[in-house]
């Protein structure tokens, strides 16, 4: 299910990722503000914990202590603020108009309902 291996390769990104610096540009790549996004686009607000937020990197997660994440860290095809769950968090861990969504080997991260 692709909306929830993000979240593995999210978390396990962000030990390693570059703080969310450009890649190198090309002159035939797409504006620096456009995105292909299957969930997450400029202008999404994210719910009252910031899950669903648009962001392009890390730090455009950083003002939110409860989503701090990006999820284009471990799905660059996804550009919204997340944190970790687990199988077993309450109803709501996640936010309104949110998911708790757990991958084959139980890792989980909240992901918007529209997303799924």
């Amino acid at each position: 299910m692709r909306s929830t291996s993000f979240v593995l390769a999210c978390v396990l990104a962000l030990a390693g990722c570059d703080g969310g610096k450009d890649a190198p540009s090309h002159p035939d790549a797409p504006a620096a503000d456009a995105y292909f996004s299957n969930c997450g686009h400029p202008g999404d607000l994210g719910n009252e914990m910031g899950v669903g937020k648009f962001c392009a990197s890390l730090s455009d997660c950083s003002t939110s202590q409860s989503a701090p994440l990006c999820s284009s860290l471990g799905d660059n095809t996804t550009h919204f603020c997340t944190h970790t769950c687990t199988s077993t968090s309450p109803a709501g861990a996640c936010g309104t108009a949110a998911e708790c969504t757990c991958n084959a080997s139980n890792q989980c991260g909240c992901t918007p309902s529209v997303c799924l």
